[in-house]
């Protein structure tokens, strides 16, 4: 019985490990921005749930895009109970690129804020959608970046996001952890295995949305990221990760642990159903939540048995040692400081960080998304 935990446990650090190696694998893969020369025509979607106090800055935002192809900006108002209709009525005045449209125009069958962008896309002009949260900070560039990754039968552009000018802890972990995240996500985009996005910077076909939906994944709080992109994989489609820092997406910079920690949940929850669309990608996910847990018990197992004492202190360096990797190699590629200090003060939160927020994902239905429960 010993040896058969023993051997388990071996499997499951192993496929870690080599998890860490591909992400480092694919971060050094030369994966150069080609600009088409094309201008396609590009609708804007998103959905705002009460956000009167983001809005003026994500529509400005949207407002002072450089794009000299065709675009229109869809805004979905989701059930908001605040002023969220009255401020991007008021765009739409001042300007008719600008559009305000209902969630209640989504399908029915649809929850959340799969619903609100179901209602957005229906409402599209064109073919290439692209995607941010009402949250998020644009650059001026974001849609000509975006819209230049269409090339060659390209069907889904994933995104990056970060967080700029950490004011304190919580700050400087976030960016960390979504720099380590979006460089993962990279490095399997390069070596043609994607496997994550997410929705505070994509853009896809409409054709490719048409022909797939959201109606597989209504069951997930989330789902219009990383599940879809699964979904989409299914269909043998072409993606490309979009490493131009003039496509890059501000997140919203989290100060406070408690809505930090809620909107963590909310993505992980994601992972639990993973199974279903890419059991690689899984196993991975699930490797990953276990090494953590290991680590974290390492007290309790030192006590009990000392001769696993090597193993893992072993297994903690060389975590150590992989990860700074993907930092540096990531921060070199995104372009942002390198901070070793916040690195492993990040290494030392992660741990029972990804155990707490993985065992907290199994009840984010209780907690919901901005008041609403599926």
């Amino acid at each position: 019985m010993y040896l058969v935990a023993l051997y388990i446990i071996l499997l499951i650090v192993a496929i870690y490990i080599i998890s860490l190696l591909i992400y480092i694998t694919g971060n050094l893969i030369y994966s150069p921005h080609r600009e088409s020369e094309k201008l396609p025509s590009i609708s804007v979607i998103i959905a705002a749930k009460n956000g009167e106090k983001s809005l003026p800055n994500i529509l400005s935002d949207l407002n002072n895009q450089n794009y000299q192809g065709n675009y229109e900006f869809i805004i979905v108002d989701d059930q908001s109970n605040d002023n969220t209709k009255s401020i991007i009525k008021e765009f739409e005045e001042k300007n008719r690129k600008f559009k305000y449209i209902s969630s209640i125009e989504g399908d029915s069958r649809l929850f959340l804020k799969k619903r609100a962008l179901d209602a957005g896309i229906k409402k599209s002009q064109y073919d290439i959608l692209l995607f941010t949260d009402v949250d998020c900070r644009l650059k001026s560039n974001w849609i000509n970046s975006m819209a230049n990754c269409f090339e060659k039968n390209i069907d889904y552009v994933i995104g990056y996001s970060e967080v700029s000018n950490p004011s304190n802890l919580i700050s400087w972990f976030q960016k960390i952890d979504l720099l380590m995240m979006m460089s993962a996500g990279m490095a399997a985009a390069n070596l043609n295995i994607p496997f994550a996005c997410s929705g505070q910077n994509q853009a896809y076909k409409k054709s490719l949305y048409q022909k797939i939906g959201f109606l597989k994944i209504n069951d997930s709080i989330q789902g219009d990221d990383t599940l879809f992109l699964q979904l989409c994989l299914k269909e043998k489609i072409k993606t490309r990760f979009n490493n131009n820092k003039k496509s890059f997406v501000q997140s919203r910079m989290e100060i406070n642990i408690l809505s930090f920690i809620k909107q963590r949940m909310r993505w992980a929850a994601d992972a639990k159903i993973m199974w279903t669309y890419s059991k690689g990608y899984f196993i991975i996910i699930l490797s990953t939540f276990l090494t953590n847990l290991l680590l974290l018990l390492s007290p309790i197992i030192l006590f009990l048995e000392y001769d696993f004492m090597i193993f893992l202190y072993t297994l903690g360096l060389i975590k150590l040692i992989l990860e700074f990797i993907i930092y540096i190699i990531g921060s070199n590629k995104f372009k942002t400081f390198i901070n070793p200090i916040m690195f492993l003060f990040w290494f030392m939160i992660e741990i029972p960080y990804v155990v707490f927020v993985g065992i907290g994902s199994f009840f984010i239905k209780y907690i919901g998304w901005k008041g609403q429960k599926i």
